[in-house]
């Protein structure tokens, strides 16, 4: 399984408003892709920063090509309705990472 990992750092000025639209639509439009089995959202609580809220979004998907597909037909839209409501009020990066194991 990969993990697709997009951390949000959000100006507080605008915190709310996006906060609201990411649960509400964003999330979803990477759900309705059909390329992931699920997501999970939680709020950074460490490297802080004073005027911003970080968040990250895991995805969860169930190989590479599914990824690339996803990359591929359904990304840069997605990023472009963030870039267009929000510029840079909300900064984003990415990162993938191979799910080896869970443990209890």
């Amino acid at each position: 399984m990969i993990l697709f990992n997009t951390t949000f750092i959000v100006e507080e000025a605008v915190h709310d408003d996006w906060f609201l639209w990411l649960k509400e639509e964003h999330i979803n439009d990477y759900l309705k892709s059909n390329c992931f089995l699920g997501a999970r959202l939680g709020k950074i609580t460490s490297h802080s920063e004073p005027g911003f809220i970080s968040y990250s979004l895991q995805l969860f998907c169930n190989d590479e090509l599914t990824l690339d597909q996803f990359k591929n037909n359904f990304l840069t839209d997605i990023q472009q309705k963030s870039l267009q409501k929000y510029a840079t009020k909300v900064l984003t990066f990415m990162s993938e990472m191979e799910h080896i194991s869970d443990y209890n």
